[in-house]
């Protein structure tokens, strides 16, 4: 009886650690070149991240829309950051991908959205 007793804690233990691993925040720090897509307007943009073991986020942005420092969150897969230009505040919201890119959508000020896929810079 303690045998079957000790497995089943064990198997919960595992099921446990499985579980928190999953919640885990995927790590976006790096440098990435993001392809951006606005009302169909295709243009270019490189973003440099540290994320926080808490998952704050701190970056840069350079792109045809300005050059600015930006904060966020990460959570899960999911991250988001803010950074203010001339043009207003502009909302990237995106998710890490498995094959290493992340993909997502950005808020111009509410004036228009887009879309846009970053890939680690070489």
């Amino acid at each position: 009886m303690l045998k079957k007793t000790l497995h089943t804690i064990s198997m919960a233990f595992c099921a446990c650690l499985l579980l928190a691993s999953s919640v885990a925040s995927a790590d976006v720090s790096g440098s990435w070149s993001f392809a951006v897509e606005v009302m169909g307007q295709n243009g270019v943009a490189s973003v440099t991240m540290a994320q926080g073991s808490d998952g704050s986020i701190a970056g840069h942005y350079t792109g045809q829309i300005g050059d600015a420092d930006f904060t966020g969150t990460a959570t899960g897969n999911d991250f988001q950051f803010v950074l203010v230009v001339d043009v207003g505040s502009i909302t990237y919201k995106g998710t890490l991908q498995e094959d290493g890119t992340i993909k997502g959508s950005l808020d111009l000020s509410g004036m228009a959205e887009g879309t846009f896929v970053g890939r680690k810079a070489d």
